[in-house]
């Protein structure tokens, strides 16, 4: 095998153990912020958020059923990740498989995008409801966008590459 295949696999399973540790340290942290300081750190930069949060009239359940489909697009986004990366510790960089953890992965991009919209436009309209002075600011990462338009890239530099595998393969 090509000593740069086997580097770009070692490189893979040892970011895939990256993720994994990185994502339970996530986790493990803001179970803790909730349980021991009644704090939400997930997807809560929205002050009208934090707001309600403390306030004794706001449901606090809603407020975490408003956060929890972030946070499930973060766990899935988190095992779609390790299992592209799953493959490609195998060396399937090309396979059908992989393109698939990958696509997973620009559309799990493409839902966070518009569940944190719908997400700032429900707490706003939560918040108007309890308080008099209510300002929604909507706005957008530009950032988040040019994620997703370089993931799509990248998914057209995939496919034509893993087509141009296959022609030099049926060539030889």
């Amino acid at each position: 095998m090509n000593k740069n295949i086997e580097k770009l696999i070692k490189i893979s399973a040892f970011f895939r153990w990256v993720i994994l540790l990185a994502a339970t340290i996530v986790v493990m942290y803001l179970g803790y912020s909730y349980l021991v300081h009644d704090e939400i750190r997930f997807g809560s930069n929205n002050g009208l958020f934090q707001a309600l949060w403390v306030s004794p009239d706001a449901s606090q359940t809603l407020l975490l059923l408003m956060l929890s489909p972030l946070f499930i697009t973060f766990l899935l986004g988190v095992y779609w990740l390790q299992r592209l990366l799953a493959y490609y510790q195998d060396g399937l960089f090309f396979s059908d498989e992989s393109m698939h953890c990958y696509l997973w992965l620009v559309w799990l991009k493409v839902v966070a995008l518009v569940i944190e919209i719908l997400q700032t436009l429900g707490v706003g309209y939560y918040h108007k409801s309890l308080f008099e002075d209510t300002r929604i600011d909507l706005a957008l990462d530009f950032g988040n966008i040019t994620t997703i338009l370089l993931m799509l890239l990248i998914v057209y530099l995939l496919k034509a590459a893993r087509d141009f595998e296959a022609e030099n393969k049926e060539f030889v």
